[in-house]
């Protein structure tokens, strides 16, 4: 029964496709490792009915990556991240991504319960994120971290430097949403960010973007964060992404 709901998703996204063409997963160059339960329902690639590809991803209680601390960390996730961390603070760097959330297979988020990030750029070392793209239930906000002090603690993290909300809940769900996100990476007041929701600016920032001189990294997928605000086993969750790119240029990742 759950591989017919999810066939008939597959279907369904057709019609709410926003992007024309058929793309290779930036998690097929070779570039991109997964953390991941490598549980039979975790991960899978998926081809839409319109000729498009993307790949599902899906947690269920107890997901958590061993190997990693989330079982430690109240975590849980299924998240491709880029295992190059080639990107230096100074650079400039271009990321896109289009996700959808299908009403029949992600929670309806209510009360003070754990936050879903559907993208994130990481610094290697023990800084943390630096900028994530997180629904909550109170709405889908982009959330920089302070690029001024460590936060090295994921069990008490200094909360966001800024913090903007972008979106509904219901203006992501059964419906494409592409994330565009423009950045300079830098400890200095010379950084900036940047970030479109579906070809329309929904945040500028100017300043500090870093808080390390290590190198920065994107992920991707599903990530649960504070499970135990669930109160008891979380909700199953799955998200679709496709056309997910990163460069240096916008001409890049368009």
């Amino acid at each position: 029964m759950r591989f017919l709901v999810f066939a008939a998703l597959v279907l369904a996204l057709t019609g709410f496709a926003q992007d024309a063409a058929a793309q290779r997963s930036l998690s097929t160059g070779g570039q991109m490792e997964i953390q991941s339960p490598k549980k039979p329902h975790s991960y899978a690639r998926v081809n839409f009915s319109d000729g498009t590809s993307g790949e599902r991803f899906s947690l269920k209680a107890g997901d958590c990556v061993k190997n990693n601390n989330d079982c430690r960390d109240d975590r849980e996730r299924v998240e491709f991240f880029d295992k190059r961390q080639s990107i230096r603070p100074g650079d400039e760097h271009w990321y896109a991504w289009s996700f959808y959330l299908p009403p029949e297979a992600f929670p309806r988020l209510s009360g003070a319960g754990p936050a879903y990030t559907f993208g994130q750029v990481h610094q290697r070392g023990s800084s943390g994120p630096e900028i994530l793209f997180q629904l909550f239930s109170g709405g889908f906000f982009v959330n920089l971290s302070n690029p001024y002090r460590l936060d090295d603690d994921p069990m008490n993290p200094i909360g966001p430097y800024r913090q903007v909300r972008i979106a509904r809940q219901s203006d992501l769900t059964n419906r494409w949403t592409r994330i565009t996100l423009q950045a300079r990476w830098s400890r200095n007041e010379d950084g900036f960010i940047n970030v479109w929701m579906n070809g329309r600016p929904v945040w500028s920032y100017t300043g500090a973007t870093t808080n390390a001189d290590d190198p920065l990294y994107f992920k991707y997928g599903l990530y649960r964060s504070f499970v135990s605000r669930c109160g008891g086993p979380c909700p199953d969750a799955t998200v679709f992404y496709r056309n997910v790119r990163q460069g240096r240029t916008q001409a890049e990742v368009q």
